[in-house]
């Protein structure tokens, strides 16, 4: 026999963990489902200077565990490696399938967020974990004193690339334009940096290395000329898609895959709701990602309640 709960918020990061606050508060019997630990990307952010209240910053890490506690404390149930496989609706009821079985609600919030496009291009697949990485924050320590490579120029790449400023002997970041598209404050931080060299208008085409990584074949991608670059490693941001494959027909995608909702976060399935990255939105950030699990939240006790209007 399945799990019966009113909500079930699938994901644990911010919009989740929100959401998941939220509707203990409401009196809504829920449960959370993390499919690894609670606390989604921004575990992988070594400083938040832009959420407010800490005006000194704070570690993606430590802001999520006050999350979870701040959560917890309010008695909400978090299932950690907790795979979602389906969710499927029958005659108002949701059964949302888990690598160890089935629970069942009324209502559902989707906050699975995204996960990192690959660049598909030859061996990569081959030596991803092999000096391939798409988390400087969790392997920038295995590249101490050695050349690595960034893709990408937006706000993540050149995070990540100045995480791994402290660590490597020298960062190349890749990027197939002639300009960031990151902060000013980060751009600023990443052009002062003596062990960051910037390579404009490149694009990888190769990742080349017997057993582990040990050059980069990039492009320009004016003159189509092409250049090896010896590196270790090879930090991928080219962007990010959003994690749905779970949810089959039941919501409305934009061509990229995000989930489209209305104004009150609901999406095409009614008890359905989507909050944080993995809905269309124009920014991903964790202070917007709070307002949507709030929003999602208010929502589905709504729904559940009969009070919607």
């Amino acid at each position: 026999m399945s799990e019966q709960y009113e909500a079930i918020v699938i994901g644990g990061g911010p919009a989740g963990l929100t959401a998941g606050l939220y509707l203990m508060r409401g009196g809504i019997r829920t449960v959370l489902l993390e499919r690894v630990l609670p606390g989604g990307t921004p575990l992988n952010t070594g400083r938040i200077e832009n959420y407010p209240g800490f005006p000194e910053g704070i570690s993606g890490r430590e802001l999520m565990e006050r999350f979870t506690a701040h959560a917890k404390a309010f008695g909400l149930p978090v299932r950690e490696f907790a795979e979602v496989l389906s969710v499927t609706r029958q005659e108002g009821l949701f059964t949302v399938t888990v690598n160890d079985g089935a629970l069942t609600a009324r209502g559902v919030i989707v906050a699975s967020g995204t996960e990192p496009v690959r660049m598909g291009i030859p061996g990569e697949n081959e030596l991803v974990g092999r000096g391939i990485s798409y988390c400087a924050t969790c392997d920038g320590m295995f590249f101490r004193d050695l050349d690595v490579a960034v893709i990408g120029g937006g706000d993540s790449a050149i995070e990540e690339a100045l995480s791994l400023a402290n660590i490597v002997r020298k960062v190349y970041v890749v990027h197939r334009r002639d300009a960031l598209r990151a902060q000013k404050i980060l751009q600023e931080r990443a052009f002062r940096s003596p062990k960051m060299e910037f390579l404009w208008n490149r694009r990888p085409v190769e990742i080349a290395g017997s057993q582990q990584v040990e050059r980069l074949v990039i492009e320009d991608t004016k003159t189509g000329r092409r250049e090896d670059l010896p590196v270790s490693g090879v930090f991928v941001y080219v962007g990010s898609r959003a994690n749905t494959g779970f949810l089959g027909d039941l919501v409305e995608r934009d061509p990229a895959g995000f989930i489209i909702t209305d104004e009150g976060l609901a999406t095409a399935t009614p008890g359905l709701y989507a909050a944080g990255d993995v809905r269309k939105k124009t920014l991903r950030q964790v202070s917007t990602a709070v307002g949507d699990g709030a929003a999602a939240a208010v929502g589905l006790e709504r729904y559940i309640l009969g009070t919607q209007q």
